[in-house]
C-alpha cells in the first residue's frame, strides 16, 4: 500500500549514485603573468585543478604540498631557472615520477636538448598551440 501522497517506494540501486571524479592536479610554474593566466584558464577549462608558482623556489613547496600529477614549467625564471627546477625534482625519489612539460619562449635547440636531458617529457614554445598542449597533458595524466 503506497504511503500517503508519495506513491510506491522504489528500491535504490547502489549503482545510481554518481561516482566522485578526482580531478588531476597540474602545477604551472611561470613568472610571466599573462602566460600564467592563459595556461591556468586553459587547463581549468579542460577540467584540471591548477596550482600556480611564479618561480622555481615556491614551485618546490607547491609540489610537496599539492602532489601534482603534472608540472608545466617555464625555463627562464629568476633565482632558479626551469632547468635547475627539473633537475631538482628528477633528482629526488619522491618527485622523480612527476612528468614535467616545458612551456617557454626559447626555441633554442640547445635549451630543448638540455631540458630533455634534465628529464622533461615535453617541450612547447610560446605562443603555445593550445590543442597540442592539452592533447599532451591528457596523455600524460591519464
Amino acid at each position: 500500500m503506497p504511503r500517503s501522497g508519495r506513491g510506491p517506494m522504489k528500491k535504490r540501486s547502489s549503482h545510481a549514485r554518481p561516482q566522485a571524479t578526482v580531478r588531476k592536479k597540474i602545477l604551472v610554474v611561470e613568472d610571466d603573468a599573462t602566460s600564467m593566466k592563459f595556461l591556468s584558464l586553459l587547463l581549468e577549462g579542460a577540467g584540471y585543478e591548477v596550482f600556480q608558482a611564479t618561480y622555481s623556489l615556491p614551485a618546490l613547496f607547491r609540489v610537496v604540498r599539492n602532489a601534482p600529477d603534472l608540472i608545466l614549467a617555464d625555463l627562464q625564471m629568476p633565482i632558479m631557472n626551469g632547468l635547475d627546477l627539473i633537475r631538482q625534482l628528477k633528482g629526488h625519489r619522491d618527485t622523480a615520477h612527476i612528468p614535467i612539460v616545458v612551456v617557454t619562449a626559447s626555441d633554442d635547440a640547445a635549451n630543448q636538448k638540455a631540458a630533455f636531458e634534465a628529464g622533461c617529457v615535453g617541450y612547447h614554445t610560446k605562443p603555445v598551440d593550445a590543442r597540442e598542449l592539452l592533447k599532451q597533458v591528457a596523455g600524460l595524466v591519464k
